[in-house]
Protein backbone atom coordinates (compact mmCIF):
# COMPACT_ATOMS: atom_id res chain seq x y z
CA UNK A 1 0.00 0.00 0.00
CA UNK A 2 1.41 3.22 -1.03
CA UNK A 3 0.70 6.09 1.67
CA UNK A 4 2.70 8.72 -0.05
CA UNK A 5 0.92 12.35 -0.28
CA UNK A 6 1.10 13.90 -3.63
CA UNK A 7 2.51 17.71 -3.18
CA UNK A 8 1.72 19.94 -5.98
CA UNK A 9 5.25 21.25 -7.57
CA UNK A 10 4.32 24.80 -7.54
CA UNK A 11 3.30 25.04 -3.82
CA UNK A 12 6.73 22.76 -2.89
CA UNK A 13 8.11 25.98 -4.97
CA UNK A 14 6.61 28.63 -3.29
CA UNK A 15 7.26 26.39 -0.17
CA UNK A 16 10.76 26.44 -0.68
CA UNK A 17 10.90 30.37 -1.37
CA UNK A 18 8.95 30.83 1.75
CA UNK A 19 11.71 32.69 3.98
CA UNK A 20 11.68 35.30 1.52
CA UNK A 21 7.93 35.81 0.69
CA UNK A 22 7.63 35.98 4.88
CA UNK A 23 10.37 38.56 4.35
CA UNK A 24 8.82 40.27 2.12
CA UNK A 25 5.44 40.52 4.76
CA UNK A 26 7.20 41.58 7.49
CA UNK A 27 8.75 45.10 5.70
CA UNK A 28 5.49 45.74 4.46
CA UNK A 29 3.43 45.08 7.90
CA UNK A 30 6.81 46.87 10.07
CA UNK A 31 5.83 50.06 7.35
CA UNK A 32 2.24 50.41 6.62
CA UNK A 33 1.25 53.35 4.19
CA UNK A 34 -2.06 54.77 3.74
CA UNK A 35 -4.27 55.31 0.55
CA UNK A 36 -2.82 56.51 -2.72
CA UNK A 37 0.14 57.84 -0.70
CA UNK A 38 2.43 53.99 -0.60
CA UNK A 39 5.92 55.77 -1.50
CA UNK A 40 7.95 52.99 0.19
CA UNK A 41 5.65 50.04 -0.52
CA UNK A 42 5.77 50.76 -4.33
CA UNK A 43 9.24 51.67 -4.66
CA UNK A 44 9.98 48.80 -2.78
CA UNK A 45 7.84 46.23 -5.30
CA UNK A 46 9.29 48.10 -8.01
CA UNK A 47 13.10 46.79 -6.98
CA UNK A 48 11.85 43.61 -6.47
CA UNK A 49 10.04 43.21 -10.01
CA UNK A 50 12.78 45.00 -11.87
CA UNK A 51 15.75 42.26 -9.37
CA UNK A 52 13.41 39.39 -11.02
CA UNK A 53 13.70 40.80 -14.67
CA UNK A 54 10.32 42.30 -14.94
CA UNK A 55 9.53 45.49 -16.12
CA UNK A 56 6.98 47.33 -13.60
CA UNK A 57 4.63 50.20 -14.81
CA UNK A 58 2.78 53.03 -12.94
CA UNK A 59 -0.70 52.97 -13.62
CA UNK A 60 -2.79 55.86 -12.29
CA UNK A 61 -1.87 57.39 -9.52
CA UNK A 62 0.06 54.94 -7.22
CA UNK A 63 -0.36 51.35 -8.82
CA UNK A 64 1.79 48.93 -10.75
CA UNK A 65 1.00 46.53 -12.80
CA UNK A 66 3.43 44.08 -14.42
CA UNK A 67 2.69 41.08 -17.60
CA UNK A 68 4.48 38.47 -17.64
CA UNK A 69 4.04 35.50 -20.43
CA UNK A 70 4.48 35.06 -24.52
CA UNK A 71 2.58 38.02 -25.52
CA UNK A 72 -0.87 35.68 -27.25
CA UNK A 73 -3.77 34.18 -26.42
CA UNK A 74 -5.93 34.97 -23.42
CA UNK A 75 -4.98 37.70 -20.23
CA UNK A 76 -5.90 37.05 -16.69
CA UNK A 77 -5.66 39.88 -14.13
CA UNK A 78 -4.30 39.46 -10.64
CA UNK A 79 -4.85 41.63 -7.61
CA UNK A 80 -2.46 42.67 -4.76
CA UNK A 81 -3.62 45.71 -2.63
CA UNK A 82 -0.95 47.49 -0.29
CA UNK A 83 -2.68 50.27 1.30
CA UNK A 84 -2.95 49.92 5.39
CA UNK A 85 -5.28 51.09 7.78
CA UNK A 86 -5.11 54.45 10.06
CA UNK A 87 -5.36 51.75 13.19
CA UNK A 88 -2.57 51.94 15.74
CA UNK A 89 -1.27 48.05 16.36
CA UNK A 90 -1.79 46.18 19.65
CA UNK A 91 0.35 43.12 18.78
CA UNK A 92 3.09 41.52 20.22
CA UNK A 93 4.61 40.67 17.02
CA UNK A 94 8.45 41.14 16.56
CA UNK A 95 7.59 43.17 12.99
CA UNK A 96 4.80 45.22 14.22
CA UNK A 97 4.40 48.95 12.73
CA UNK A 98 6.54 51.00 13.10
CA UNK A 99 4.09 53.84 12.70
CA UNK A 100 0.80 55.05 13.86
CA UNK A 101 -0.87 53.06 10.60
CA UNK A 102 -1.24 49.22 10.62
CA UNK A 103 -1.87 46.33 7.69
CA UNK A 104 -5.11 45.42 9.97
CA UNK A 105 -6.85 43.85 6.56
CA UNK A 106 -4.16 41.78 5.30
CA UNK A 107 -3.26 44.09 2.57
CA UNK A 108 1.02 43.28 3.77
CA UNK A 109 0.38 39.76 2.53
CA UNK A 110 -1.82 40.40 -0.66
CA UNK A 111 1.08 41.89 -2.03
CA UNK A 112 3.26 39.20 -1.11
CA UNK A 113 1.06 36.80 -3.01
CA UNK A 114 1.19 38.76 -6.19
CA UNK A 115 5.24 39.57 -5.58
CA UNK A 116 5.32 35.48 -5.25
CA UNK A 117 3.49 34.96 -7.83
CA UNK A 118 5.31 37.29 -10.32
CA UNK A 119 8.26 35.45 -9.30
CA UNK A 120 6.95 31.38 -10.05
CA UNK A 121 5.32 32.97 -12.96
CA UNK A 122 8.18 34.24 -14.34
CA UNK A 123 10.32 31.33 -13.83
CA UNK A 124 7.67 29.28 -15.37
CA UNK A 125 6.78 32.42 -18.43
CA UNK A 126 7.46 29.64 -21.46
CA UNK A 127 4.67 27.68 -19.86
CA UNK A 128 2.28 30.45 -20.16
CA UNK A 129 0.21 29.86 -22.61
CA UNK A 130 -1.07 33.51 -22.68
CA UNK A 131 -0.32 36.38 -20.44
CA UNK A 132 -0.51 37.07 -16.61
CA UNK A 133 -1.13 40.73 -15.82
CA UNK A 134 -0.42 41.75 -11.97
CA UNK A 135 -1.88 44.99 -11.01
CA UNK A 136 -0.56 46.19 -7.52
CA UNK A 137 -2.96 48.73 -6.25
CA UNK A 138 -2.93 51.09 -3.89
CA UNK A 139 -6.30 52.88 -2.17
CA UNK A 140 -8.16 49.78 -1.16
CA UNK A 141 -9.75 50.85 1.94
CA UNK A 142 -11.06 54.34 0.76
CA UNK A 143 -12.48 52.30 -2.26
CA UNK A 144 -10.67 54.17 -5.09
CA UNK A 145 -7.85 52.71 -6.10
CA UNK A 146 -9.46 50.07 -8.50
CA UNK A 147 -11.31 52.97 -10.01
CA UNK A 148 -8.45 54.39 -10.44
CA UNK A 149 -6.43 52.35 -12.02
CA UNK A 150 -9.20 50.87 -14.06
CA UNK A 151 -9.18 54.60 -15.75
CA UNK A 152 -5.87 54.89 -16.48
CA UNK A 153 -5.89 51.89 -18.92
CA UNK A 154 -5.52 48.60 -16.30
CA UNK A 155 -8.13 46.67 -18.51
CA UNK A 156 -6.11 47.10 -22.06
CA UNK A 157 -2.55 46.42 -23.53
CA UNK A 158 -3.33 44.11 -22.66
CA UNK A 159 -6.94 43.77 -22.55
CA UNK A 160 -8.19 41.65 -19.71
CA UNK A 161 -9.99 38.27 -20.44
CA UNK A 162 -11.19 37.45 -16.58
CA UNK A 163 -9.58 38.51 -13.16
CA UNK A 164 -8.84 36.29 -10.01
CA UNK A 165 -8.19 37.61 -6.32
CA UNK A 166 -7.26 36.64 -3.03
CA UNK A 167 -8.12 38.00 0.84
CA UNK A 168 -7.37 36.63 3.69
CA UNK A 169 -9.42 35.51 6.58
CA UNK A 170 -8.50 35.29 10.07
CA UNK A 171 -11.54 33.63 10.46
CA UNK A 172 -10.69 30.40 8.51
CA UNK A 173 -8.36 27.85 9.22
CA UNK A 174 -4.92 28.35 7.40
CA UNK A 175 -5.33 25.59 4.81
CA UNK A 176 -9.17 26.51 3.62
CA UNK A 177 -10.40 28.64 1.20
CA UNK A 178 -13.63 29.92 0.12
CA UNK A 179 -15.77 31.76 -1.99
CA UNK A 180 -19.57 33.18 -3.37
CA UNK A 181 -20.52 32.61 -6.57
CA UNK A 182 -23.09 35.48 -7.41
CA UNK A 183 -22.87 38.71 -5.66
CA UNK A 184 -20.00 38.38 -2.82
CA UNK A 185 -20.21 41.77 -1.44
CA UNK A 186 -22.12 44.82 -0.69
CA UNK A 187 -22.12 47.94 -2.50
CA UNK A 188 -21.20 50.73 -0.35
CA UNK A 189 -22.47 54.44 -1.18
CA UNK A 190 -21.34 57.35 1.41
CA UNK A 191 -22.89 60.45 2.19
CA UNK A 192 -20.61 63.53 3.42
CA UNK A 193 -23.19 66.21 4.80
CA UNK A 194 -21.20 70.06 5.48
CA UNK A 195 -24.82 71.29 6.46
CA UNK A 196 -24.34 76.05 6.63
CA UNK A 197 -26.37 77.70 9.69
CA UNK A 198 -25.83 81.13 10.80
CA UNK A 199 -23.45 81.41 14.24
CA UNK A 200 -24.69 83.59 17.23
CA UNK A 201 -24.36 83.88 20.73
CA UNK A 202 -26.65 81.67 22.82
CA UNK A 203 -28.45 84.49 24.37
CA UNK A 204 -29.67 85.44 21.22
CA UNK A 205 -30.98 82.12 18.92
CA UNK A 206 -33.26 83.89 17.14
CA UNK A 207 -30.61 85.75 15.11
CA UNK A 208 -28.74 82.58 13.78
CA UNK A 209 -29.86 79.52 12.24
CA UNK A 210 -28.67 76.22 14.64
CA UNK A 211 -26.46 74.06 11.98
CA UNK A 212 -26.40 71.66 15.07
CA UNK A 213 -30.29 71.55 15.35
CA UNK A 214 -30.62 70.83 11.80
CA UNK A 215 -27.96 68.07 11.55
CA UNK A 216 -29.74 66.38 14.32
CA UNK A 217 -33.08 66.24 12.20
CA UNK A 218 -31.66 64.99 8.95
CA UNK A 219 -29.93 61.95 11.32
CA UNK A 220 -33.66 61.36 12.37
CA UNK A 221 -34.73 61.15 9.47
CA UNK A 222 -32.28 59.62 7.50
CA UNK A 223 -32.64 56.82 9.97
CA UNK A 224 -36.11 55.97 9.39
CA UNK A 225 -35.89 55.77 5.49
CA UNK A 226 -34.67 51.97 5.64
CA UNK A 227 -37.45 50.92 8.21
CA UNK A 228 -40.16 52.40 6.64
CA UNK A 229 -39.59 52.37 2.96
CA UNK A 230 -37.02 48.95 2.31
CA UNK A 231 -38.72 45.55 2.20
CA UNK A 232 -37.21 43.63 5.53
CA UNK A 233 -36.30 40.79 3.58
CA UNK A 234 -33.65 42.63 1.52
CA UNK A 235 -30.66 43.54 3.13
CA UNK A 236 -29.94 47.82 3.62
CA UNK A 237 -27.91 48.92 6.20
CA UNK A 238 -27.75 52.87 6.85
CA UNK A 239 -25.28 53.63 9.68
CA UNK A 240 -24.56 57.28 10.42
CA UNK A 241 -21.25 57.48 11.83
CA UNK A 242 -19.79 60.87 12.77
CA UNK A 243 -21.97 63.82 13.22
CA UNK A 244 -21.21 67.01 15.06
CA UNK A 245 -20.02 71.18 14.92
CA UNK A 246 -19.55 73.62 17.71
CA UNK A 247 -16.66 74.60 19.97
CA UNK A 248 -18.05 75.96 22.96
CA UNK A 249 -21.74 75.84 25.05
CA UNK A 250 -22.47 79.53 24.30
CA UNK A 251 -21.76 79.33 20.89
CA UNK A 252 -24.05 78.63 18.30
CA UNK A 253 -21.81 77.00 15.51
CA UNK A 254 -21.97 77.89 11.73
CA UNK A 255 -21.56 74.47 10.35
CA UNK A 256 -21.84 70.73 11.24
CA UNK A 257 -21.50 68.20 9.87
CA UNK A 258 -22.48 64.45 9.32
CA UNK A 259 -20.94 61.19 7.23
CA UNK A 260 -23.62 58.07 6.73
CA UNK A 261 -22.85 54.69 4.79
CA UNK A 262 -24.60 52.56 2.59
CA UNK A 263 -24.65 49.23 2.15
CA UNK A 264 -26.92 46.62 0.35
CA UNK A 265 -26.84 43.46 -1.38
CA UNK A 266 -29.91 44.39 -3.93
CA UNK A 267 -29.89 46.75 -7.30
CA UNK A 268 -33.04 48.06 -6.81
CA UNK A 269 -33.37 48.69 -3.12
CA UNK A 270 -29.57 50.57 -3.73
CA UNK A 271 -31.26 52.72 -6.13
CA UNK A 272 -33.92 53.97 -4.84
CA UNK A 273 -32.09 54.40 -1.20
CA UNK A 274 -29.55 56.79 -3.71
CA UNK A 275 -32.27 58.71 -4.53
CA UNK A 276 -33.82 59.61 -1.65
CA UNK A 277 -31.37 60.19 0.70
CA UNK A 278 -30.40 63.47 -0.98
CA UNK A 279 -34.20 64.50 -1.50
CA UNK A 280 -34.46 64.28 2.49
CA UNK A 281 -31.37 65.93 3.22
CA UNK A 282 -32.64 68.28 0.42
CA UNK A 283 -36.27 68.59 1.98
CA UNK A 284 -34.87 68.75 5.63
CA UNK A 285 -32.01 71.90 5.27
CA UNK A 286 -34.11 73.86 3.50
CA UNK A 287 -36.98 73.46 5.48
CA UNK A 288 -35.12 74.63 8.50
CA UNK A 289 -33.45 77.67 6.64
CA UNK A 290 -30.06 76.55 6.23
CA UNK A 291 -27.60 75.41 3.19
CA UNK A 292 -25.47 72.82 2.48
CA UNK A 293 -22.76 70.88 0.56
CA UNK A 294 -23.41 67.27 0.15
CA UNK A 295 -20.60 64.41 -1.51
CA UNK A 296 -20.90 61.01 -1.71
CA UNK A 297 -18.97 58.06 -3.34
CA UNK A 298 -19.69 54.62 -4.66
CA UNK A 299 -18.64 51.69 -5.03
CA UNK A 300 -20.86 48.78 -6.32
CA UNK A 301 -21.44 44.87 -5.33
CA UNK A 302 -18.44 42.63 -6.12
CA UNK A 303 -20.14 39.58 -8.25
CA UNK A 304 -18.23 36.40 -8.72
CA UNK A 305 -18.96 34.97 -12.36
CA UNK A 306 -20.27 31.63 -11.49
CA UNK A 307 -18.84 29.93 -14.78
CA UNK A 308 -15.36 31.44 -14.15
CA UNK A 309 -14.96 30.16 -10.03
CA UNK A 310 -16.51 26.23 -11.67
CA UNK A 311 -13.21 26.81 -13.61
CA UNK A 312 -10.91 27.58 -11.34
CA UNK A 313 -12.05 25.39 -8.68
CA UNK A 314 -10.18 22.15 -9.94
CA UNK A 315 -7.01 24.14 -9.72
CA UNK A 316 -7.64 25.43 -6.50
CA UNK A 317 -8.30 21.83 -4.70
CA UNK A 318 -4.69 20.91 -7.00
CA UNK A 319 -3.07 22.65 -4.20
CA UNK A 320 -5.01 22.75 -1.06
CA UNK A 321 -7.44 19.79 -1.62
CA UNK A 322 -10.49 18.80 -2.56
CA UNK A 323 -12.46 19.35 0.50
CA UNK A 324 -10.33 22.70 1.25
CA UNK A 325 -12.05 24.85 -0.53
CA UNK A 326 -15.80 25.69 0.45
CA UNK A 327 -18.23 27.58 -1.55
CA UNK A 328 -20.03 30.33 1.05
CA UNK A 329 -23.70 30.24 1.93
CA UNK A 330 -23.75 34.36 2.68
CA UNK A 331 -22.27 37.30 0.74
CA UNK A 332 -19.99 39.92 2.41
CA UNK A 333 -21.77 42.45 4.20
CA UNK A 334 -18.58 44.60 3.55
CA UNK A 335 -17.22 46.09 0.55
CA UNK A 336 -14.14 45.07 -1.57
CA UNK A 337 -13.49 47.31 -4.55
CA UNK A 338 -12.68 44.56 -6.75
CA UNK A 339 -16.11 45.25 -7.77
CA UNK A 340 -15.00 47.64 -10.04
CA UNK A 341 -13.23 45.24 -11.74
CA UNK A 342 -15.91 42.38 -11.69
CA UNK A 343 -18.17 44.67 -13.51
CA UNK A 344 -16.10 44.46 -16.44
CA UNK A 345 -14.72 40.75 -16.48
CA UNK A 346 -15.69 37.41 -15.19
CA UNK A 347 -13.99 37.34 -11.86
CA UNK A 348 -13.13 34.82 -9.16
CA UNK A 349 -12.52 36.50 -5.96
CA UNK A 350 -11.34 33.92 -3.10
CA UNK A 351 -11.12 33.93 0.68
CA UNK A 352 -7.66 32.66 2.28
CA UNK A 353 -7.80 31.01 5.35
CA UNK A 354 -5.14 32.85 7.85
CA UNK A 355 -6.19 31.99 11.28
CA UNK A 356 -3.32 30.10 13.18
CA UNK A 357 -4.79 31.20 16.91
CA UNK A 358 -8.14 29.61 16.48
CA UNK A 359 -10.56 31.09 19.05
CA UNK A 360 -8.25 33.47 20.45
CA UNK A 361 -7.92 35.64 17.01
CA UNK A 362 -9.58 38.78 16.38
CA UNK A 363 -11.42 39.86 13.44
CA UNK A 364 -9.90 41.93 10.29
CA UNK A 365 -9.91 46.06 10.88
CA UNK A 366 -8.89 45.04 14.40
CA UNK A 367 -5.74 46.20 16.18
CA UNK A 368 -5.22 42.75 17.71
CA UNK A 369 -5.46 41.07 14.43
CA UNK A 370 -2.93 38.41 14.03
CA UNK A 371 -2.53 36.70 10.64
CA UNK A 372 -1.03 33.41 10.33
CA UNK A 373 1.93 33.74 7.60
CA UNK A 374 1.06 29.56 7.18
CA UNK A 375 -1.48 31.31 3.94
CA UNK A 376 1.39 32.74 2.27
CA UNK A 377 2.82 29.55 0.14
CA UNK A 378 -0.55 28.24 -0.12
CA UNK A 379 -2.35 31.80 -1.54
CA UNK A 380 0.88 31.82 -3.57
CA UNK A 381 0.83 28.50 -5.00
CA UNK A 382 -3.33 28.78 -5.39
CA UNK A 383 -2.88 31.97 -7.78
CA UNK A 384 0.01 30.48 -9.99
CA UNK A 385 -1.27 27.02 -10.72
CA UNK A 386 -4.94 28.80 -11.35
CA UNK A 387 -3.25 31.28 -14.08
CA UNK A 388 -1.50 28.46 -15.83
CA UNK A 389 -3.96 25.97 -15.61
CA UNK A 390 -6.70 28.72 -17.00
CA UNK A 391 -4.76 29.98 -19.49
CA UNK A 392 -4.40 26.16 -20.67
CA UNK A 393 -7.23 25.50 -21.02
Amino acid sequence: MNNTITINPILSRAEEIKDELIAHRRYFHQNPELGFDLPKTVAYVEEKLKNMGLEPKKVGISGLVVTIGNGKGKTLLLRGDMDALPIKENTDLTFKSLNEYMHACGHDIHTTFMLGAAKLLKEKENEINGIVKIMFQPAEEIGAGAKDMVANGLMENPKVDAALALHVDPGLEVGKFGYKPGIAASSLDGFFLKVQGKGGHSSEPQKAIDPLMIINAVYTQLNSVVGKEIDPRKMAVLVIGKMGGGTAANIIPDTAHLDATLRTFNPEVREHLFKRIPEIIDATVKMMRGTYNLETISTPSLVNNKELCEQMAPFVKEVIGEEKLEINEEPLSGTEDFSYISNLVPTMFMWAGANGLGDRNYPLHNPNVVLDEGVIPLGVAVVVNSALNWLKK
